[in-house]
């Protein structure tokens, strides 16, 4: 019998892991090796103002892959032998695949801030989220509380605002400051929804500092580069993200940034029986903007595709669609949203993400084969 290992349960795999039942059908052994509950990034701010709580961002994906007869192993890979076809866990097992799926998430590299892995709270996995809600909730001292969250992006932002709502809510008297190394905020976006978005965080009492790179992190004060210091009491690391170092460390080939470079078919060019997908991949030409709508594309693509490669068939492309919707959530029950030049910000902004954010989790949440 042939055996599929899902490494890793993200976007991507949630469709697959859903369909086990077409695997175990055609014959095929399937094995999900996660570390848990799968979080969802797209909710993961507004779980810091209490808008969302844990149940509203979770899937059970032990139940979703053996409700379809998978099997379930919490445990993490901790290296890949592709040309024995092996991989290695935590736990001391070793095991065999024919087909391997990765969709292994991306990582806030703390390395590149001396420091920041000692002081700050990166922003993935998202479960720090809900730790840090309760960090920031529960600090009741005297003066006022001193927040810097460093990174500008989608995330930053996002998060940067929840939390003054979520202090704000509490009575909880703050300085919030966000240190951003690019000209402006949310540069993924047109230069008008960065106005917007840094108008609304100052009109809120945010400092926003932008061509500033956060250098070191030491206790209770980040350094910049240019010689100033911000002092912190609660530190969030927001500055990008990158593929974890499991892939090029296992010799899979890689670009700069580490993420494994995929065909069309969104496999592997010198491991053909290795697949990926979402924050972790790269395609040879280019690597696509990091956020959840792609992930969720390329999850059909590839459930046809590991059943069509382990039957011998003929495999699909994935063609990546060249604009897309993104949507911040405020923290305010208003949103931003943008997709190519197009920029709206209000109530109805917020009520799509979120009509559209829950309508994905409960899909898999409440999955019956």
């Amino acid at each position: 019998m042939k055996h599929l290992i899902f490494v890793g349960a993200g976007h991507a795999h949630l469709y697959p892991l859903s369909r086990a039942r077409d695997f175990v059908a055609a014959g095929i052994r399937v094995t999900l090796i996660a570390p848990g509950k799968f979080w969802y990034s797209g909710m993961g701010p507004g779980m810091v103002s209490r808008f969302y709580e844990p149940k509203d961002d979770t899937v059970d994906v032990r139940a979703l892959v053996e409700q379809g007869g998978g099997a379930f192993i919490k445990d993490e890979v901790v290296r890949i032998a592709p040309s024995g076809r092996e991989i290695h866990l935590r736990g001391g097992a070793t095991m065999q695949y024919d087909a391997l799926s990765l969709n292994v998430g991306s990582e806030v590299p703390l390395h590149a801030i001396a420091g920041a892995g000692d002081f700050g709270v990166p922003v993935k996995p998202i479960k720090n989220l809900l730790a840090l809600r309760e960090r920031l909730s529960t600090d009741k001292r005297s003066e006022e509380l001193r927040v810097v969250v460093i990174g500008g992006g989608a995330a930053g932002s996002e998060v940067t605002a929840n939390i003054w709502h979520l202090l704000e809510r509490a009575a909880i008297a703050s300085r919030i400051t966000l240190v951003h190394s690019g000209d402006r905020l949310l540069e993924e976006a047109t230069s008008c929804a960065a106005r917007k978005l840094t108008g609304y965080l100052e009109c809120l009492g945010v400092e926003v500092i932008c061509g500033a790179k956060a250098e070191r992190v030491r206790e209770g004060n980040v350094e910049l580069k240019d010689g100033r210091s911000i002092p912190f009491h609660h530190l969030v690391v927001a500055s990008g993200i990158r593929a974890p170092a499991l892939l090029a460390e296992s010799g899979l080939p890689c670009a700069q940034d580490g993420s494994m470079r995929v065909n069309a078919f969104l496999q592997c060019p010198d491991f053909r029986e290795i697949f990926g997908a979402g924050d972790a991949i790269c395609f040879a030409d280019k690597c696509l903007p990091r956020i959840g709508v792609y992930a969720v594309r390329q999850a059909p693509v590839l459930h046809a595709n590991l059943l069509s490669y382990l039957a011998g068939e003929p495999l699909q492309r994935f063609k990546p669609q060249q604009r897309y919707l993104l949507i911040l959530n405020l923290g305010d029950g208003t949103g931003l949203l943008t997709r190519g030049r197009f920029m709206l910000r209000g109530r109805c902004a917020f009520l799509l993400k979120d009509w559209l954010d829950r309508r994905f989790v409960r899909r898999f949440q409440t999955a019956r084969v």
